[in-house]
């Protein structure tokens, strides 16, 4: 046997002897974690659909290919799958928001319900992340279509505390023309611009704009973001916890009910078979046990039937009636 095929023989058996302890379980169980995990952030693209029945189908499968058949086993593995990709996920996310060091444009989109006569770009504000006794600077540029000066218009900062899952909503805060401005003409694009204090919560900031030349006044809203980062990193922890493990309630009801299913076919199946097995069981009728019908009397034996054998061949050993002269097997003729 070449060393190669003696190597791979010996990890087949080292496999197939881990199989046997509890550590497999742990181990697959452990991984499946981490697999659900990073299937998680696939859920927030085009493929929502699909990830979320991928999640629950991968968690039955694996283990039910390597032999696992209890219901209980499979019921508990769930558990400790889901409970290690929320814990892993979350930790994944947070590290993703609290490392960014710049502000993503905030912006507002014709079609939100916002005026078609003004619109927010590069709304920003910096520091991005910085501990709470920074200054913050929060800047938007807007553009109209229509010529006019900055004091035809207010804008406004929107900033949202978040306090366990509750969102408290500040006073807006009415931004500034910036100095400096290349023009003063809105319709070339013109930069507001605010600095705030902060204290150490988790802020969401937004911006929006309305005119004072219209009755009623127009509006444009901004989309909203995270920021500044001024928060400790268990508090984002906290937070992306409790969103990532509603979120997953979804793929964890989809498990079980493919247990569900899983366990009532096999279930029905098992009856099927038994209720078959029972059916040829039954034994047949044998002939002449079948019970005489009640009041007829049964019938007496026959004359041949009742001749008892009296004697034995001496020659073949055949019984032989009182009143036979040869025995009837093999003709031996009888002595008087």
């Amino acid at each position: 046997m070449a060393p190669e095929e003696t190597f791979a023989l010996r990890l087949v058996n080292l496999f197939r002897t881990f199989r046997k302890t509890r550590w497999f379980r742990v181990t697959y169980i452990v991984l499946l974690g981490l697999v659900v995990s990073l299937m998680y952030f696939l859920a927030t693209s085009a493929l929502t659909c699909l990830v979320v029945i991928l999640m629950p189908l991968i968690v039955f499968l694996f283990p039910y290919w390597f032999g696992e058949r209890k219901v209980r086993r499979l019921a508990v593995n769930a558990l400790p799958v889901f409970l290690i990709a929320i814990l892993v996920a979350t930790a994944i996310g947070t590290q993703m928001l609290v490392s960014e060091n710049q502000a993503i444009p905030r912006q507002s989109f014709p079609d939100g319900g916002s005026s078609p006569t003004m619109a927010l770009s590069n709304g920003t504000v910096k520091p991005y992340r910085a501990d709470p006794s920074a200054t913050f600077t929060f800047q938007v540029k807007l553009t109209t279509t229509v010529n006019a000066t900055p004091d035809n218009y207010t804008v406004w900062l929107n900033l949202t505390i978040i306090s366990g899952i509750s969102f408290v909503d500040q006073p807006p805060v009415q931004m500034t023309p910036s100095p400096g401005n290349a023009t003063r003409n809105p319709r070339n694009g013109t930069w507001y611009q605010t600095q705030q204090s902060l204290t150490d919560a988790i802020y969401v900031y937004g911006f929006a704009v309305t005119d004072n030349i219209t009755t009623p006044l127009n509006w444009t809203v901004s989309n909203v973001d995270f920021g500044p980062l001024t928060a400790p990193w268990g508090a984002f922890y906290g937070l992306i916890l409790y969103f990532t493990g509603t979120s997953m309630l979804l793929p964890l009801t989809f498990y079980y009910l493919i247990l569900f299913l899983w366990w009532y076919t096999a279930r029905t199946r098992q009856l099927r078979t038994r209720e078959l097995g029972k059916t040829l069981e039954i034994p047949k009728e044998k002939p002449g046990t079948k019970e005489e019908p009640a009041g007829k009397p049964k019938s007496e034996p026959s004359e041949k039937a009742a001749k008892a054998a009296a004697y034995t061949c001496t020659n073949c050993g055949a019984d032989v009636g009182e009143d036979d002269e040869k025995c009837p097997k093999c003709g031996a003729v009888f002595e008087a």
